[in-house]
């Protein structure tokens, strides 16, 4: 199972790229708005629109892992079943005591990673937990 954002998302940050672009041509009166406009749209159109479209969590019969982040440094996060004894998720508290959903991953060498989900992720936890109890991983919830 490949999840992804839903299209209208990626096409909605696309448009806004090229919105601001536009809009930065026709309105160029000065040199500020330009620049402005011209900004926005390359922020938008070279960093946060392909970050989106490059998002994905795949589930499939040997991992779970999520490809993230900006087009030219990828972030891969996630597990194989094979390393692992049991899954809790929990609340943790991060930096400037921010709250976040953190996936406590139990090896079966003893040791343990813990793993941020991101958006995505977390758009499909129920999805993502019901298949991996299907494939025998203890998942235990602690957050609601």
């Amino acid at each position: 199972m490949t999840y992804t954002f839903p299209l209208w998302i990626p096409v909605t940050a696309w448009a806004i790229a090229g919105t601001a672009i536009l809009l930065a041509l026709v309105f160029r009166k000065t040199l500020v708005v330009l620049m402005v406009g011209l900004s926005v749209g390359a922020l938008v159109g070279l960093l946060i629109a392909p970050a989106i479209t490059i998002d994905r969590v795949v589930l499939d019969d040997e991992k779970l892992e999520q490809t993230t982040g900006f087009w030219w440094s990828p972030t891969v996060k996630g597990f194989h079943y094979d390393e692992v004894a049991s899954v809790r998720i929990i609340k943790a508290r991060g930096r400037k005591n921010r709250e976040y959903e953190a996936w406590v991953v139990k090896l079966r060498s003893g040791g343990t990673r813990e793993i941020d989900p991101g958006d995505l992720w977390d758009m499909n936890r129920a999805d993502i937990v019901q298949r991996l109890r299907d494939k025998g991983v203890e998942v235990q919830l602690d957050v609601r």
